[in-house]
């Protein structure tokens, strides 16, 4: 059984509406929604607090569901890679500010230049992570 199943049977087995659970864990009733129909799964942080709701283990809720195993793992690795990228844009971005506040042209032209490189890169990976995460999802169904 896979966990949008669980998560679906456990909180019609205990009375709760979608709302309800909504509530209490601080999303939409859209997001409970999409879990219950697999169109996305909780993050950990999420997982825990429907284990304690619904009272079941971690290892109850997720062991059968490997799929949704292999999705966490990417999408942890996508914000990892996410936080990388934001970071080479604000590197590419107080570099290309300072590059303002120089006086040597050939400094100012290296950094200008470098700045835009460091742009480049992060849009390079930003799109690399997406693509990924799309050729994931077509595969996937």
């Amino acid at each position: 059984m896979d966990i949008a199943t669980k998560l679906k049977d456990k909180r019609k087995q205990l009375g709760f509406t979608q709302e309800e659970i909504s509530n209490q864990l601080h999303v939409s009733r859209q997001t409970i929604s999409n879990w219950e129909t697999g169109k996305s799964v909780p993050d950990i942080y999420n997982l825990i607090a429907l284990s304690d709701l619904y009272t079941l283990t971690l290892d109850e809720l997720i062991k059968e569901d490997i799929k949704m195993v292999a999705n966490i793992k990417r999408e942890s690795k996508e914000k990892k890679y996410l936080k990388v990228t934001m970071l080479i844009s604000v590197v590419g971005l107080i570099t290309f500010g300072l590059s303002f506040l120089m006086s040597a042209s050939h400094l100012t032209d290296f950094l200008r230049g470098f700045s835009v490189g460091m742009w480049i890169i992060s849009v390079l990976i930003f799109i690399i992570i997406k693509m990924n995460a799309i050729l994931k999802d077509i595969n996937n169904s």
